[in-house]
C-alpha cells in the first residue's frame, strides 16, 4: 500500500513553488560565515531571533531563493525548494549529517527542530564539500547550538489561536575542557481553524461555505543533548543525540475531511565527531563523523478516508555513515578532500496486507570528493574548482506486480553521480564581492521511483538520474556604515537552472502509474535583497524575487507553460524598531498570481499577508521607568498577529492555510559567570 508520505511527496514534486523570500531579519553584529567562499549562501542566526512561535518552515520562507510549501497549518507537512527545484532536489543536513532518505528525498520541515539550533545555513545552487553529499538544487544545513564557557539557562512558554501551545527549556555549561548543551521543546495545536470550503467545485461559488478544520491536532516533542571535549592537541571530540516524536491527525483535503486517519513519527539521530589538526605531524586537519539515524513512521487509515484504501503502515528506516573531511593550507591553495561511506535500509510493514512485511530496500553510498580554493592578488581573487563522485548501489529484495502481489526475486542497480563545479569570487573593493558559479549536478532515482509500492504505483529500475546545470552571477555589498545607513547589505544575483530527464509519475493504465524520464524544465530569475539601519533603532529590509519557470517537455498541452506553483513575482518586507526595552515589527509577504496545474487552468490569486508583532524586555523596561520591582523581572514577552487581514489562502489545492491568528510567549533567561579553565 502507499504510505501518506509517498503521496504527499508526489504532490509536492508536481507542484512545488519556485522561489521564496529574502532574509532580512535583524542580524547580530558578527553573523556566522558560510562554509563556501564563492557560493551565494545565507546563514540565519537562530539564537538571536525574537522569542516568537516560529518554526523552521517560517525561517526558511523568509530566506532568499527559498520557497516553502505548506499542506496546512502549524505541524502539517511542509516542503522546501530552492530556485525552482522539487523538494527532492534539495539536500537537508543536521550538523553536516544527511537527513535526506533514499526512500524519498522529500524532507518534512515540520519534523525538524528550531529551538535547538544556533544557525541555519542555506546554499543556493551548490552543495559545498563541507557537507557529506551533493544535491541538485542546493542544500540546507541545520547547525545545532554550541555550548560555551558561560553557563546559561532559559525557559519559554507560549500559546495562541487554534489551541496552540509551546514550552521549551535549554541550558549550557562548561567545566574545564568539557562543555555541554541540552534542550527540550514541546509544541502542539488543535489546528481547528476556519476556512472557506469550495465543496470540491472550484468553478461553482454557489455551494461554498465556511468550515472548520477537523482531525488536525498534533503534539510533538524535540530533545537534544550535546557534549564537547577539547583535547590537549587542539582538536575536539563532540557527541550529540537528538530525539523527535510526533502524533497528529491527518485531515486530508478541505472538501472531504478525514476524521480518523493519523500519523506517528519518531526520529533518533546520534553522532560522534572527532576533529584533529595536524594529523600524523602533517599540515592536514581531519574531521571524522560517525552517525546513525533511526526513523519510524506509522500511518493509520483503516477506514480509507484519505483515498488510498484501507492502510495501516509501520515503516522503519535505518541509516549509518562514516564521513571524513580532510583540509590543508599549502601556499595559495586551501585544499579539501572527502571520503565517505554509508548505508541505508528501508523496512516497510503494512499490517492490513496479506503479507505484512514488505521487501527491504537497501542503498550503499560511497563518496569521493576534492576541491581547491586558490587565491590570487593577495586573495582578492579566489578560484574554486571542486569535483565530487558518488557511487550508489541499490538492492530491492522483491518487486511489486500490477495486482499488488510481491515477487520475491532480488533486484538491484548502481548509479554514479558526477558533480564538477567552478566558483569564482572577486573582491572588487572594500565590502564589494562579485561571485559566479557554474555546476553540473545530478540526482539518483529514489527507492519509490526505482521499485514502486504495492498496488497502483510501479517502479522503473531503468530510470536515468536527473541531470542539471546551475549557473549564477551577482554581487554582495556590505558596509558597517555608509552615510546615514549602518549595517548596510545589498545583494543582487541572476541565475539559470536547467534540469533534463526529470522523473515524473505517468499514468499507464486505469489502475496503475509508472515513473519515467520525460521532462525538461528551465528557470531564469534574479534575487534582490537590501537591508540597513536607516535611522537610530530602525532597521528595514526589502526582498524581491523574479522568476520565469517554463515547462520545456515538448508535450503539446504543456510545453512553454509556466511551471505550477512558480509565481513570477514575490516580495518580502520587514520593518523593525529596536530598543533595549524591546522591539516592534511589521512584515509583508506578497506572492503574485500563479497556477496549480501543468495546463495552467487552475489559478491561485495574488495575495498579501501582513504580520504585526511586539517584544518587551520587562527588566530593561523597568530600568527605563526606574521601577526597581519591574527591573528585577528577567522576562521577555512577545505578542504577534499573523495574517492581519484574514486572507484565505492555500499553497496546495485542497489544503487550506489558517487565517488571522494571535500568538504570545514569555521567556525567562539566566546567565552566570564564565567558568574557570584548567
Amino acid at each position: 500500500m502507499l504510505s501518506l508520505s509517498t503521496v504527499i511527496a508526489s504532490a509536492a514534486v508536481a507542484d512545488e513553488p519556485l522561489l521564496g523570500t529574502i532574509e532580512v531579519r535583524s542580524a547580530p553584529e558578527a553573523a556566522p560565515e558560510p562554509k563556501d567562499e564563492s557560493a551565494f549562501a545565507t546563514v540565519v542566526p537562530i539564537a538571536d531571533q525574537p522569542a516568537e512561535i516560529d518554526t523552521l518552515a517560517d525561517v526558511l520562507d523568509e530566506t532568499v531563493g527559498v520557497s516553502v510549501r505548506r499542506f496546512g497549518g502549524l505541524g502539517d507537512f511542509a516542503t522546501v525548494s530552492i530556485r525552482g527545484s522539487t523538494p527532492g532536489q534539495v539536500g537537508v543536513f543536521f550538523d553536516g549529517v544527511a537527513l535526506t532518505r533514499a526512500r524519498s528525498e522529500t524532507v518534512n520541515l515540520a519534523d525538524l527542530p528550531l529551538d535547538q539550533l544556533g544557525a541555519v545555513e542555506v546554499y543556493r545552487g551548490v552543495s559545498p564539500l563541507a557537507l557529506s553529499a551533493s544535491a541538485l538544487a542546493g542544500a540546507v544545513n541545520l547547525v545545532s547550538r554550541a555550548p560555551d564557557g558561560v553557563p546559561r539557562f532559559s525557559l519559554l512558554a507560549g500559546g495562541g489561536s487554534f489551541g496552540t501551545r509551546k514550552a521549551s527549556v535549554a541550558g549550557s555549561a562548561a567545566r574545564g575542557a568539557v562543555s555541554g548543551f541540552a534542550s527540550a521543546t514541546y509544541l502542539g495545536s488543535d489546528g481547528d481553524f476556519t476556512f472557506e470550503d469550495d465543496n470540491g467545485t472550484l468553478r461553482n461559488p454557489d455551494d461554498d461555505r465556511e468550515a472548520t478544520r477537523r482531525n488536525n491536532a498534533f503534539d510533538s516533542v524535540e530533545a537534544l543533548a550535546k557534549l564537547r571535549w577539547a583535547v590537549a592537541s587542539g582538536g575536539a571530540v563532540t557527541g550529540l543525540t537528538e530525539f523527535f516524536a510526533n502524533h497528529q491527525g491527518v485531515p486530508g483535503i478541505g472538501a472531504f475531511q478525514a476524521d480518523d486517519a493519523s500519523l506517528r513519527d519518531l526520529r533518533s539521530l546520534s553522532y560522534v565527531r572527532w576533529e584533529r589538526p595536524g594529523v600524523a605531524g602533517l599540515p592536514v586537519d581531519l574531521s571524522s563523523t560517525g552517525s546513525f539515524v533511526f526513523e519510524r513512521e506509522r500511518f493509520r487509515d483503516v477506514e480509507g478516508e484519505i483515498g488510498l484504501g484501507n492502510v495501516a503502515t509501520d515503516n522503519r528506516t535505518y541509516t549509518g555513515a562514516l564521513d571524513n573531511l580532510l583540509s590543508s593550507r599549502v601556499g595559495r591553495h586551501a585544499l579539501e578532500a572527502r571520503l565517505d561511506v554509508g548505508g541505508q535500509v528501508f523496512a516497510p510493514v503494512d499490517t492490513l496486507a496479506a503479507e505484512p512485511d514488505g521487501p527491504d530496500q537497501r542503498r550503499i553510498r560511497f563518496d569521493l570528493a576534492a576541491g581547491d580554493t586558490m587565491g590570487f592578488f593577495g586573495d582578492r581573487v579566489l578560484v574554486q574548482p571542486t569535483f565530487r563522485w558518488e557511487h550508489l548501489h541499490d538492492d530491492f529484495s522483491g518487486g511489486a506486480k500490477t495486482a499488488g502481489q510481491i515477487a520475491r526475486e532480488s533486484r538491484g542497480g548502481s548509479h554514479d553521480l558526477l558533480t564538477p563545479r567552478l566558483g569564482l569570487r572577486f573582491d572588487a573593493a572594500a565590502g564589494v564581492s562579485v561571485k559566479a558559479n557554474v555546476a553540473r549536478v545530478e540526482r539518483a532515482p529514489n527507492f519509490t521511483e526505482l521499485f514502486g509500492n504495492r498496488g497502483s504505483i510501479l517502479g522503473n529500475p531503468n530510470l536515468d538520474a536527473e541531470r542539471g546545470l546551475n549557473a549564477d552571477l551577482g554581487f554582495v555589498f556590505a558596509r558597517d556604515r555608509l552615510g546615514w545607513a549602518r549595517r548596510l547589505r545589498l545583494e543582487a544575483v541572476g541565475f539559470v537552472a536547467v534540469v533534463d530527464d526529470l522523473i515524473v509519475l505517468v499514468q499507464n493504465s486505469q489502475r496503475t502509474a509508472i515513473f519515467r524520464n520525460v521532462d525538461r524544465a528551465r528557470t531564469v530569475g534574479c534575487e534582490l535583497a537590501a537591508g540597513a539601519d536607516v535611522v537610530e533603532h530602525l532597521r528595514v529590509g526589502l526582498n524581491y524575487t523574479y522568476q520565469d519557470a517554463r515547462d520545456q517537455s515538448g508535450i503539446p498541452a504543456r510545453d512553454g507553460n509556466q511551471l505550477p506553483g512558480r509565481p513570477r513575482h514575490e516580495l518580502y518586507h520587514r520593518t523593525e524598531y529596536r530598543r533595549d526595552e524591546g522591539r516592534l515589527f511589521y512584515e509583508l509577504g506578497f506572492v503574485a498570481e500563479n497556477f496549480l496545474d501543468q495546463a495552467n487552468f487552475l489559478v491561485v490569486n495574488a495575495r498579501a499577508i501582513h504580520t504585526l508583532g511586539v517584544e518587551a524586555d520587562l527588566a530593561a523596561l523597568g530600568r527605563r521607568v526606574r521601577s526597581d520591582a519591574l527591573a528585577r523581572v528577567p522576562l521577555v514577552a512577545t505578542f504577534e498577529v499573523r495574517n492581519v487581514t484574514d486572507n484565505q489562502v492555500e499553497d496546495v489545492a485542497g489544503y487550506p492555510l489558517p487565517g488571522r491568528a494571535f500568538f504570545g510567549t514569555v521567556r525567562w533567561a539566566w546567565e552566570g559567570a564564565e567558568a574557570p579553565r584548567g
